[in-house]
């Protein structure tokens, strides 16, 4: 038996598909660090500065993006100390398969009212 680990590239390539999961992967890639989940859903909310927008965006990291980034591999994430980091396959990701630069919720937005 052999202890090398087979990519599922099928998920991953369909995890990636959803632009907010390829903007929570920039973050954990850019930063190098653990990150908790309040601070990635203030950095994704529309209004960080609203404590709904926030609420609203943790859910959606909580019960949507993290399940699948963590079922793909690609990130860590401690649900119980409610904190996350990226693997060494996030890593392995071709390039462009990220975003380079930080991305608002507003600005990820607007290009998707610009793509339709």
């Amino acid at each position: 038996m052999s202890n090398v680990e087979t990519i599922d590239w099928g998920v991953v390539f369909e995890t990636l598909a959803n632009e907010e999961r390829r903007e929570i992967l920039h973050y954990l890639t850019s930063e190098q660090e653990t990150l908790s989940v309040r601070d990635l859903a203030e950095r994704l909310s529309v209004d960080p500065d609203d404590d709904g927008a926030v609420h609203r965006a943790r859910v959606q990291l909580h019960h949507v993006h993290l399940p699948k980034l963590n079922d793909a591999g690609l990130v860590v994430w401690g649900r119980d100390q409610g904190t996350l980091r990226e693997t060494e396959r996030a890593h392995q990701l071709p390039a462009g398969a990220i975003p380079t630069g930080p991305m608002t919720a507003e600005v990820c937005q607007d290009e998707r009212q610009t793509s339709d």
